[in-house]
């Protein structure tokens, strides 16, 4: 890597984050009214983005975090839950569940299959699950999930539905309320564009009477502390003000560009992408790609031999492995909405470049023909 050339992270996240954007966050304090006003408008836009009228709970965590505050509070020991699993962070709703006493039973497809609907719906008239929960974007694999497809399709009454958007919020389109989603977390280091450290939890009205009629054994995770703080603008422990500062800095951007317009630039950019991976000897890990993540086959000389690494020592470019069984066979980048042509134009050259030094074949041309179409596009978030 030359000194010339800038490290940029482009992992399904955390994402990268400009220095200079710290320089604009201005020095507050939790308890202020400067800070209920960016905590206020960072509920409203957050609300807008999950096209819901319900509350939105923030929460200094990880996404992980928030994914157990839904479980604490709207399930209970004994509760039956159907978990949909296509990789890690389905699995990850399983465990959860299981540390809260439910009954987990779970319908698992092969990482990188499409997901199957009948399989699902054919489950859930069997057993009857009270809740259902699954991941959007699975992000170990970069599948998309059918959701909307899915939830039209279950039989009523219907079980409560808890989503993880983390890796779709702002990539995929979502709606909240018109979907009949009950429950939906998301956290801010993925197409928001912040650092790590915030996450939220938004419940809809079936969930809200579960999470009212939990007044016990909870304390940090307690939603209800978090509703009665929310209403004066205020979260009840210590949040991670800059972050929170950064993510309403994040969504007044994304407000201001549009929330579909920001869609379509993932979109648009990651097609570009997996256009472009057939030239330099790359292809779609997973059946149904989405736009939030994107898990590339490595041609079979390049697997195990370190091309995540190699691509940030030599090039500058972070981006992400394979996980567990998929280590060293599969690369990961993300969000590619958020950068511009010259961006998504460098990450494709210098992954080429550097799968051709493994004497794999290469046409850097065809590969920068397939991303001309984003010649315009501009860097956000800088």
């Amino acid at each position: 890597m030359t000194a010339q050339q800038e490290r940029i992270v482009v992992s399904p996240g955390p994402v990268h984050v400009d220095v200079s954007r710290w320089e604009q966050i201005p020095p507050t304090h939790h308890r202020s009214d400067s800070f209920r006003k960016v905590v206020y408008e960072t509920e409203d836009m957050l609300r807008e983005l999950l096209d819901t009228g319900y509350p939105v709970y923030l929460i200094t965590s990880s996404g992980t975090g928030a994914m157990e505050a839904a479980v604490a509070n709207v399930t209970m020991p004994g509760s039956s839950v159907l978990v949909v699993s296509g990789g890690k962070f389905g699995e990850r709703w399983a465990e959860i569940c299981g540390a809260y006493g439910c009954q987990v039973d779970m319908v698992r497809f092969p990482p990188g299959d499409a997901v199957d609907i009948e399989k699902i719906v054919s489950r859930v008239k069997q057993s009857r699950p009270e809740y259902l929960a699954l991941t959007h974007v699975e992000s170990s694999t970069g599948v998309l999930f059918p959701l909307r497809e899915l939830v039209e399709a279950l039989p009523n009454p219907r079980p409560l539905i808890m989503v993880d958007a983390i890796s779709s919020l702002g990539a995929e389109e979502l709606k909240m309320d018109r979907w009949g989603l009950d429950v939906v977390v998301g956290a801010c280091q993925k197409a928001l564009a912040a650092p790590t450290g915030l996450s939220f939890v938004s419940l809809g009205a079936r969930a809200m009477v579960f999470m009212k009629a939990r007044s016990m054994g909870l304390y940090y995770f307690s939603l209800n502390r978090y509703e009665q703080s929310r209403t004066k603008g205020e979260t009840p422990f210590t949040p991670a003000v800059q972050i929170v500062q950064m993510v309403h800095r994040s969504l007044s951007g994304i407000k201001s560009l549009g929330w579909e317009a920001m869609r379509r630039r993932h979109e648009k950019s990651s097609r570009a992408f997996l256009a472009a991976a057939p030239h330099i000897s790359l292809s779609s890990f997973p059946e149904e790609p989405s736009s939030a993540v994107l898990a590339l086959v490595l041609p079979t000389r390049c697997r195990g031999v370190g091309i995540v690494e190699e691509l940030a020592e030599k090039k500058g470019i972070i981006a992400a492995d394979g996980q567990e069984l998929l280590k060293g066979m599969i690369i990961r980048t993300g969000f590619l909405g958020l950068y511009g042509g010259k961006t998504i134009r460098r990450i494709v050259t210098s992954l080429g470049a550097v799968i051709e030094g493994h004497g794999c074949s290469v046409d850097i041309d065809s590969a920068e023909k397939a991303v001309e179409s984003l010649s315009d596009q501009e860097d956000i978030f800088r």
